[in-house]
């Protein structure tokens, strides 16, 4: 019955206009709980409804947006003092205090497995040896790892311990010679199946920049 009413309607819409004073006298329950309103007025509020939703998404999309652009801000200023730094001390420094402060991170762990160029460089924690392990487990990531603690022994990467972390390997020709962690002490800094396009671009910029002070990485 009620298919065979939605069709009538349907298929006559000349009914609405020569019944608009039968429809004026059709009252509906509020949809805000309000009582009763008439049908034209429940058609307004459903279009408000609507309107305000959009209005709403589109708030939530110009947010984004600008702190999108913030980050983007950012990531550019950093890269800047990375091509800017002299030595791998200097670059060391930029990861460990800078990235901190600037991106809301609560602790960095840098450690890479190819030499440095220079010697001297070689007494920095970040080059102390990598269980194969951990090796392997960091070369198996294709992008970035976000989440919570992984199923490898993390206990001496960072002061406090993490809620949530991100792992970039470090790549340069392709071949990884590294890895940063960055912790956090918000389980929802980090999660699975986040976005990862700026975290890579970091990775990038940070990765380029420290292999200039290591040992050529054949192709």
């Amino acid at each position: 019955m009620q298919e065979e009413i939605k069709n009538y309607l349907k298929n006559h819409p000349e009914f609405f206009e020569e019944n608009a004073s039968f429809l004026a006298d059709i009252h509906l329950p509020s949809p805000h709980g309000n009582g009763t309103i008439s049908l034209a007025e429940r058609q307004q509020l459903a279009q408000r409804d609507k309107i305000n939703a959009l209005e709403e998404r589109f708030a939530e999309l110009v947010l984004n947006a600008q702190e999108n652009d913030k980050i983007a801000g950012k990531i550019h200023a950093f890269s800047v003092l990375l091509q800017q730094a002299k030595n791998f001390d200097a670059v060391e420094q930029l990861i460990s205090h800078y990235l901190p402060e600037e991106f809301n991170i609560t602790d960095t762990y840098l450690r890479i497995w190819t030499a440095p160029s220079d010697p001297a460089d070689q007494q920095s924690l970040v080059f102390s040896p990598i269980p194969e392990a951990r090796k392997d487990w960091v070369m198996e990531i294709h992008n970035v790892y976000c989440g919570g603690i992984p199923s490898i022994d993390i206990d001496d990467w960072f002061l406090e311990p993490a809620a949530s972390l991100a792992v970039f390997p470090l790549r340069t020709h392709n071949q990884v010679f590294g890895f940063l962690a960055v912790s956090s002490d918000n389980t929802e800094r980090f999660y699975v199946g986040m976005g990862t396009d700026f975290l890579q671009k970091l990775g990038d910029h940070i990765g380029a920049a420290l292999s200039r002070h290591l040992n050529s990485i054949s192709e």
